[in-house]
């Protein structure tokens, strides 16, 4: 009983002391990631939050743009882990910031900024001729050094797919100039769905990032078809 008293009191003094000294300068111990990626409002990307130095067993603030997310409880030393979602962006890519701060001792508080892009992909002009180059600008495709493909699909099935660009910079971005339709042929009259990813074939049950492009084909008077994009 003796030693068993004396090894539960060196535990508790030890942990005493861990905890005492664990409410130092909060830090982030994951730093944000360079970008995120939101395709609606209801679609976007968490961010994962780990930090230390809070005091033990209390709670601290999550704030994304100064909008209050999330109030999780500190563990026992001092670390907090959680997740968050990535602000909503129109268009493009910008800055945010995300702050967490614990109500009972401002001075624990720890700001960083991140980006945000909307994942999409343009063509301009939206209205064209299928043998005519466009411009296909796109964001939100992270992953480094795989190019973007485009996948022709018509009534279910993928009937080409192309090489675009690998796209670049933190938010994934990329711009291209292609023919709308890469064919040797004038495409089917109908509706086509240009699918973009970071696939080499096309699988319409792949993970990863996929941005559909709808474009409906008709002919024309002249010589060939003409394709459009719906609002």
């Amino acid at each position: 009983m003796t030693s068993m008293f004396l090894r539960t009191t060196a535990t508790a003094t030890a942990l005493f002391a861990l905890l005492a000294g664990s409410a130092s300068a909060a830090t982030l111990t994951r730093p944000l990631d360079p970008c995120y990626v939101v395709a609606t409002e209801a679609q976007r990307q968490s961010v994962l939050v780990e930090a230390e130095g809070f005091t033990p067993f209390s709670k601290v603030d999550i704030f994304v743009d100064e909008v209050l997310q999330d109030q999780p409880p500190t563990l026992w030393d001092g670390k907090i882990s959680g997740r968050v979602l990535a602000p909503w962006s129109e268009v493009g890519q910008r800055a945010f910031t995300l702050r967490v701060s614990e109500p009972a001792k401002p001075e624990n508080t720890i700001e960083a900024t991140s980006l945000v892009t909307r994942l999409s992909v343009q063509q301009s002009p939206s209205r064209a001729r299928t043998a005519d180059r466009v411009r296909f600008r796109g964001s939100g495709f992270l992953q480094a050094g795989l190019p973007v493909y485009a996948h022709y699909v018509f009534a279910g099935k993928a009937r080409k797919t192309v090489k675009l660009n690998v796209p670049q910079g933190p938010c994934g971005t990329f711009s291209v100039k292609r023919r709308q339709f890469p064919f040797k042929n004038s495409p089917r009259v109908g509706v086509w769905t240009i699918w973009f990813d970071q696939n080499p074939r096309y699988d319409p049950k792949a993970a990863g990032t996929r941005v559909p492009m709808t474009i409906k084909v008709r002919r024309t008077t002249k010589q060939g078809s003409a394709s459009s994009l719906p609002r």
